[in-house]
């Protein structure tokens, strides 16, 4: 988990190797209010190992092929979007959040669909943070 930018109270991590629920997990437990930045190409099809942190969402923003699916398992926990690319998912979580929340890119998939690799996924989030 890197942290790539505080602005206005609002933190911003970059977990882009977290590349299955599992790994995502512990990015949940880790931050009281977070808007969720999660999808590409699934690995599974549920979130079973997040579910014990979903109270820590305060909104949810889907992305890539898993974005209709991931968005179907969180609806009845969360408020989710599905904003198919990451620089619109990131906009508009970072649209939405308020001081004390946390932006987390921790996608619970593979990035294949979008970028070559989690490296450039994590690359594109910290230089569209930047851009903020």
């Amino acid at each position: 988990m890197e942290r790539v930018r505080e602005m206005d109270g609002i933190l911003f991590v970059n977990d882009s190797k977290a590349t299955n629920p599992t790994a995502t997990a512990p990015a949940l437990a880790a931050f009281p209010s977070i808007r969720w930045i999660l999808g590409g190409q699934a690995k599974t099809d549920n979130l079973d190992e997040c579910a014990p942190h979903f109270g820590h969402v305060r909104s949810a923003y889907t992305i890539g092929e898993a974005g209709e699916l991931f968005a179907r398992l969180l609806a009845p926990h969360m408020p989710v979007t599905n904003c198919e690319t990451l620089e619109n998912a990131l906009n508009r979580a970072a649209k939405d959040s308020q001081s004390g929340d946390t932006v987390l890119l921790s996608p619970a998939c593979a990035s294949f669909d979008q970028f070559k690799d989690f490296e450039q996924r994590g690359d594109r989030f910290r230089d569209l943070v930047g851009a903020l």
